[in-house]
């Protein structure tokens, strides 16, 4: 009985969604914001986990006010991957949710960071004394210094990866 009411599928392309991300976003962070790999991957998981969570809330949420005919187009599109003439709104709601979800993302890492560096910075002592003579001028590379920039690369990286996914899957 569980099996036929239960979607199997969608939940399991969600989850193989979720480790494509958190893969990615990490990966990105780590070589733009110069996190270590163990810190970029807990920040990712804990920020895509979270986007997840409360974008189903917000599904579920948005399906329980729609009318049923509504209500079983987007159902049978989410849900069962089918449905008819869904791909223009659906289209509009996925750049919404892209944005929203980048959005949510960077203000999350910027919450997270503060929580966790608001200790070390205060406790760390600076050192004033004079510049060393060897010390090498630093190289000029690109770099995204800001998480602004490294979060914006990372999920939209990441999201393009996924469309190419879904799309895959859709094809065949």
């Amino acid at each position: 009985m569980i099996a036929s009411v239960f979607p199997f599928r969608t939940v399991l392309v969600q989850i193989l969604i979720m480790f494509l991300a958190i893969a990615i976003e990490s990966w990105f962070l780590q070589k733009l914001l110069k996190l270590g790999p163990k810190t970029s991957i807990e920040y990712t998981a804990i920020l895509n986990l979270s986007c997840t969570c409360v974008g189903w809330l917000v599904f579920f949420g948005i399906e329980s006010v729609l009318s049923k005919e509504l209500r079983e187009q987007l159902i049978g599109y989410i849900l069962l991957g089918r449905g008819d003439n869904v791909y223009a709104p659906i289209t509009m709601i996925a750049l919404s949710v892209l944005a929203v979800t980048f959005l949510a993302k960077w203000q999350g890492l910027e919450f997270i960071d503060n929580m966790v560096s608001g200790n070390k910075k205060a406790s760390q002592p600076q050192f004033l004394g004079p510049p060393t003579l060897t010390r090498r001028p630093p190289k000029r590379t690109f770099q995204v210094t800001t998480q602004f920039g490294g979060i914006l690369i990372a999920h939209t990286v990441s999201n393009v990866v996924i469309l190419t996914v879904l799309f895959l899957q859709s094809v065949y």
